[in-house]
C-alpha cells in the first residue's frame, strides 16, 4: 500500500494516456458470415476501424485474423451519412462499398479487388443481398447524390448487375429504403437475365407516425420476422406469407425493447436459430442488453438466457440445425473489452439450456489496468412522478484511495448522448476511464426521449427538444448532489456532448427556458447544433424532417420555436467556459454551426470563455488517431483550468 497517493479529485495521475486510449481499442463496426460456407467451414468476417491507418475500415477474416482488403480500400458507406451494412459475403465472394469512390467492389480472399458497379461517385450503396441463384445480381440501397442537396437526394432500391457493372431500378417512390423502416412490404420476385422485377407488392405492417416496425428477415420460405412497437415497446412479430397475416410472437407484450432505433444499417438485434424455429433476440433491460430465445412456430413466453454482455448487436446466424445452433455478434461489457463473440446453443441437452460464449477477437486488452475500471451504477431518479434514467461512474484509480481532503466530493462530468432519441449504454469506455481515473465522476444521462425504455419514454421529447433534455441534464447532477450522502460536488459540474448532445450542451448554457444557465462551470460541445433554423435546411436528408416531430412542426410553420430553441441567438448569455470541437467535413452538422456561435460569443466579449478547434479530415465524429488523442487532451486541459 506504500505506493498509494493522495491528491485532489481531478488531479490524479493516470496510466490511461491518450496513446493507450487509441492503441488499446479496436472498434468493430460489423460482423458478417458467408451463409454458403457456414455449415462445413465457417467463414466469419468483421470490419474494424483503425484510427492509426487514417480511420480506414478494414475487412478481416475473423478466424485467421488476416486482412481481406488491402490499403487504401476502406469498407465504409455514407448512405444516410451514418452508414452501416457496407459488406456481405456469399459463396466465397465478398462484396463491399469502398468509401473513397463510392463504388461496390468484389474480392475473393487472396485475389485482387475488382469494382462491379458503375464509375459514378454520386452513387452510394449499402445493405446488399445476393440473389441465391443468379449470384451476379445484388439488391442494394442506392442513394443518388447527382443533385447533391438534402432536398434532392434520391433513395431507391436497385439491382447491381456485377457482370455488366450496371444498375437497374427495383423500387422507388419513398424517401428511404432499408431493412429497418416504418413500413414493411413483401412482393413476388421475378428474375430476368439482367435484373429483377417485383410484382404483387403488399403491405405487411407499420403505420406512419404511430407504429414503428423494423428489422425484417425470413426465418424460412413463408415466415417473415420483424419487430413492432404496437404495444409501446419493440417486440417480435411474424408474418405468414401463406395466410397473409401478422401476429405477435409473445402471448402478451413485454415492457422491453427488442432492438434499438436503426441509426445505422444492418445492426440486427436477432438471429434465426434452431433450424428456423427459434430466434435469439437481445433486448434492453435497465439500460443494458439481455438475451431471449423466442419460439417462432407458436405463441409462447420467451426464455431468458445467461448473457454476460451489456451491449450487443449485428447478430448473425453461423450454423443452425435441430441439434445445435451458433451465431456471432459484436458485443461489449462494462467490466472487460468487448469484441466478436460466438454463441453456441445445444438444443438437445435438457440440463444445459444456456448458451456457451467464445471471444473470437477482443476489441482490446486491459490486462494490468483492471483496477481503473469503474463499475456502472444505473440509477432511476424519481422526479414529478416520472423516472429519469442515468448511469453513474465514480472515480477509480488503484493508486489513489481518495482525495487529499476526505470531505471532498468529486467534480462531475455530465455526458449527453447524441441522437437525440438514442441512448448511452453501460459499456467499458476508455474515454470515460481516461477521466474517472483522474478523479472525475462521470454521469451519463439517458434523458426523456432516449431509446431503450419504451415508446412513451421516447415520446417525452416530441415537441420538447431543447426543453425536456435540458431540464433532465440539469436535474440529474443537481439531485445527486442534494442526496443525504452526495455522490458529487454540485459546485463543480461540467456538461459535454456530441451532435444532438452538443445541442443540449449549448442549450443548457444560454436558452431563456433553461432552469439555470450558470449551473455548469465548464462545457464541451462536439460537432453540436447551434442554429435549428439553418439546420432545417442544411442537414443531411436522413434527418432533414426529424425536427418536425422534435419541435412540433416544420420550420415554415413555427419559425419562432426554431429560433427560440436555437442557442446561436442567445449566445450572449453564455458565460460558462465553452470548448467547441468540430469536424471540417461534417455533413450532418456542418462546421458553420460551430463557427457562428463561437463568433457570437467572441463578439459579445467572451474571447477568453470560448476555445474552438476544427479538425481537418474529420466528419461527424472522430476516426483519426491524431484527432482522438488531441481531442481528449484538449477536453481534459479545459476542465483542469476551468472546472477544478
Amino acid at each position: 500500500m506504500s505506493d498509494q497517493q493522495t491528491a485532489p479529485y481531478g488531479r490524479w495521475a493516470s496510466d490511461i494516456t491518450p496513446e493507450f486510449l487509441v492503441q488499446s481499442n479496436i472498434p468493430f463496426v460489423d460482423v458478417f458470415v458467408d451463409p454458403l460456407r457456414s455449415h462445413l467451414l465457417p467463414q466469419i468476417y468483421h470490419i474494424e476501424r483503425r484510427a492509426a491507418d487514417n480511420g480506414r475500415y478494414v475487412i478481416v477474416n475473423t478466424t485467421t485474423d488476416v486482412d481481406v482488403i488491402p490499403s487504401p480500400l476502406s469498407a465504409r458507406t455514407s448512405v444516410q451519412e451514418y452508414g452501416g451494412a457496407a459488406a456481405i459475403a456469399y459463396g466465397g465472394v465478398i462484396y463491399f462499398s469502398n468509401f473513397a469512390d463510392n463504388r461496390v467492389y468484389k474480392i475473393i480472399e487472396g485475389d485482387t479487388a475488382e469494382p462491379v458497379s458503375p464509375d459514378n461517385p454520386s452513387y452510394r450503396y449499402a445493405n446488399f443481398a445476393v440473389h441465391p441463384e443468379k449470384q451476379h445480381l445484388l439488391v442494394s440501397i442506392l442513394e443518388d447524390h447527382t443533385v447533391d442537396t438534402p432536398q434532392t437526394i434520391i433513395t431507391t432500391l436497385c439491382v447491381i448487375n456485377t457482370t455488366r457493372k450496371a444498375v437497374f431500378p427495383l423500387v422507388s417512390g419513398a424517401d428511404f429504403y432499408s431493412s429497418p423502416g416504418s413500413l414493411i412490404y413483401v412482393a413476388d420476385v421475378i428474375t430476368q437475365p439482367d435484373t429483377i422485377l417485383l410484382l404483387n407488392k403488399q403491405k405487411v405492417a407499420g403505420q406512419m407516425l404511430k407504429i414503428s416496425v423494423s428489422y425484417p428477415s425470413f426465418a424460412n420460405d413463408t415466415t417473415l420476422v420483424f419487430t413492432s412497437d404496437e404495444s409501446g415497446y419493440q417486440n417480435p412479430f411474424v408474418y405468414d406469407t401463406v395466410t397473409n397475416t401478422a401476429r405477435p410472437v409473445l402471448p402478451s407484450p413485454i415492457g422491453r425493447d427488442f432492438g434499438s432505433p436503426a441509426w445505422t444499417l444492418g445492426d440486427y438485434p436477432y438471429a434465426i436459430i434452431d433450424d428456423g424455429n427459434t430466434a435469439a433476440f437481445v433486448a434492453f433491460a435497465d439500460g443494458r442488453t439481455v438475451l431471449y430465445t423466442v419460439n417462432l412456430t407458436q405463441v409462447s413466453r420467451p426464455d431468458l438466457r445467461i448473457f454476460p454482455f451489456t451491449v450487443a448487436g449485428h447478430l448473425r446466424l453461423l450454423h443452425s440445425s435441430l441439434h445445435t445452433s451458433s451465431l456471432v455478434f459484436t458485443a461489449g461489457s462494462s467490466e472487460t473489452p468487448g469484441g466478436i463473440i460466438r454463441c453456441d446453443f445445444d438444443n438437445q441437452i435438457v440440463g444445459r439450456p444456456d448458451p456457451q460464449y467464445t471471444v473470437l477477437k477482443a476489441s482490446g486488452s486491459f490486462t494490468g489496468y483492471e483496477g481503473y475500471i469503474p463499475h456502472p451504477e444505473p440509477i432511476t431518479l424519481p422526479r414529478d412522478g416520472k423516472p429519469l434514467h442515468v448511469i453513474y461512474y465514480a472515480p477509480k484509480n488503484p493508486k489513489y484511495p481518495g482525495p487529499t481532503n476526505p470531505n471532498e466530493k468529486p467534480p462531475c462530468i455530465v455526458n449527453v448522448h447524441g441522437g437525440p432519441t438514442s441512448m448511452e449504454p453501460q459499456v467499458l469506455s476508455l474515454f470515460k476511464i481516461y477521466f474517472t481515473s483522474r478523479g472525475y465522476s462521470w454521469l451519463d444521462v439517458n434523458y426523456g426521449g432516449s431509446s431503450g425504455y419504451g415508446r412513451e419514454y421516447i415520446g417525452r421529447l416530441a415537441s420538447n427538444w431543447g426543453i425536456v433534455d435540458v431540464r433532465d441534464c440539469y436535474d440529474a447532477p443537481r439531485l445527486l448532489a442534494a442526496e443525504a450522502n452526495p455522490r458529487i460536488d454540485g459546485s463543480r459540474v461540467a456538461i459535454r456532448g456530441g451532435s444532438a448532445g452538443g445541442y443540449t450542451t449549448l442549450a443548457s448554457l444560454c436558452l431563456e427556458s433553461t432552469p439555470n444557465t450558470k449551473y455548469f462551470k465548464a462545457a464541451t460541445s462536439l460537432y453540436g447544433i447551434s442554429d435549428l433554423l439553418s439546420l432545417a435546411r442544411d442537414t443531411h436528408k436522413f434527418e432533414l424532417k426529424y425536427m418536425i416531430k422534435l419541435l412540433g412542426g416544420s420550420v415554415d410553420d413555427i419559425p419562432r420555436v426554431y429560433k427560440d430553441r436555437s442557442p446561436l441567438y442567445y449566445a450572449k448569455n453564455i458565460t460558462v467556459p465553452l470548448l467547441v470541437l468540430q469536424g471540417a467535413e461534417d455533413r450532418v452538422v456542418p462546421p458553420e454551426q460551430a463557427e457562428k456561435i463561437v463568433s457570437e460569443i467572441q463578439q459579445s466579449g467572451g474571447q477568453d470563455r470560448v476555445k474552438y478547434r476544427k479538425f481537418p479530415g474529420e466528419g461527424h465524429g472522430w476516426r483519426l488517431e491524431t484527432t482522438i488523442k488531441e481531442a481528449v487532451q484538449l477536453e481534459r486541459e479545459w476542465y483542469e483550468t476551468k472546472l477544478l
